[in-house]
């Protein structure tokens, strides 16, 4: 019998390989029919920037620094269908975050899980561009719902997650003598 945590690990993995797979398929397509050239390695470098800025940049393109913007946006909607969700924690029956040293680590994973969205969401943002470019307007329009749908979904997601996990920890070290 399958532990709880090893239950929600499965799901976990199954809900990022489907969204990941989904998203990833009219990119995959479109450079398989464009072939890798130049432009190609060019966005690849380009996005890749955005792994490597401080967070301090990345932090300036949060539209909001309020929970109520990111609900109102929908975010909790896209919360329940995402890894470490909703529907995951309830079929794992586990929370990810019990104690503040959680919440710390739990921090650094949002971070790199929204460096890596910021990154597809510019290779995406740049393919798509592309598709226009060479008059593939169906490629386009389906890479850019991909790109909304994967990446600004996402670092929506992360960005209110980090404001709601920032907020605990700075309760819980201002209990601390």
């Amino acid at each position: 019998m399958k532990s709880p945590s090893m239950k929600k690990n499965i799901f976990n993995q199954s809900l990022n390989f489907f969204w990941t797979i989904l998203s990833f398929i009219p990119v995959i397509l479109f450079w398989a029919k464009e072939g890798l050239n130049w432009y190609f390695y060019v966005s690849l470098a380009v996005s890749f920037v955005f792994g490597f800025l401080p967070e301090k940049i990345i932090n300036s393109f949060r539209p909001s620094s309020s929970r109520k913007f990111y609900e109102r946006m929908g975010v909790k909607a896209v919360r329940k269908f995402v890894q470490n969700g909703d529907v995951a924690n309830a079929v794992g029956k586990t929370s990810l975050i019990n104690n503040i040293s959680q919440a710390r680590q739990y921090l650094k994973t949002i971070a790199m899980y929204e460096r890596f969205h910021w990154i597809c969401l510019c290779f995406f943002l740049l393919t798509a561009i592309l598709c226009f470019v060479r008059g593939e307007a169906g490629f386009g329009f389906l890479v850019l719902g991909a790109n909304l749908l994967y990446n600004l979904t996402s670092i929506s997601l992360q960005q209110y997650n980090k404001i709601r996990i920032k907020k605990i920890v700075s309760l819980e070290e201002s209990k601390i003598p």
